[in-house]
């Protein structure tokens, strides 16, 4: 609610109702504690994807369609994460420990998207002429504004159900012959 910033370890303790000794025995400080849970989130987001079996043989479009279903819990923590979220960004930014951490989900998922575009580019179900990196940054780039956005529109509205229709439209645009 206030941001990484503006928290203080009391404010985390008195929250999560332990003693500063006992936040102190486990996390050297904040950020310690930060970069934790930010890693066992990406952790958990990331083995929720590798969970689903993926085969040459599987619709691709349609594994891309459903994903977002495995990302409720996200969309759901995202706005009031947010601002913790944004100051963690802007810290990763000063911060080379912080920016490996910050950037390893994107580069994952980056990676994951280009598997499944160059097996759709194999099989015919995803274009050829444009590079898989370039098509698994512009999912990466729809992902991350559908997380944005579900930010600022925090209505309870099924951001799952938003983005897989919204990659439904993009992925017919960068379809192939099947």
């Amino acid at each position: 609610e206030k941001g990484y910033d503006a928290i203080s370890v009391n404010d985390i303790c008195k929250h999560a109702g332990v003693s500063k000794g006992s936040f102190y025995h486990y996390f050297e400080t904040k950020q310690v504690l930060f970069m934790t849970l930010m890693e066992n989130w990406s952790n958990t987001v990331m083995q929720s994807i590798l969970s689903q079996p993926l085969s040459a043989n599987s619709d691709l479009k349609e594994v891309l369609v459903k994903m977002p279903y495995h990302f409720d819990t996200v969309f759901s923590a995202v706005p009031k994460g947010f601002p913790i979220l944004v100051d963690f960004w802007r810290q990763a930014m000063g911060d080379p420990e912080i920016w490996k951490l910050a950037v390893e989900p994107y580069r994952y998922f980056t990676g994951f998207f280009m598997r499944i575009i160059e097996t759709g580019q194999l099989n015919g179900s995803i274009r050829k002429d444009v590079g898989s990196e370039v098509l698994a940054r512009l999912l990466v780039a729809v992902a991350m504004g559908y997380l944005l956005e579900s930010a600022y529109d925090q209505a309870k509205a099924d951001w799952s159900a938003i983005t897989s229709e919204g990659l439904k439209l993009l992925l017919e645009g960068i379809g192939g012959s099947k």
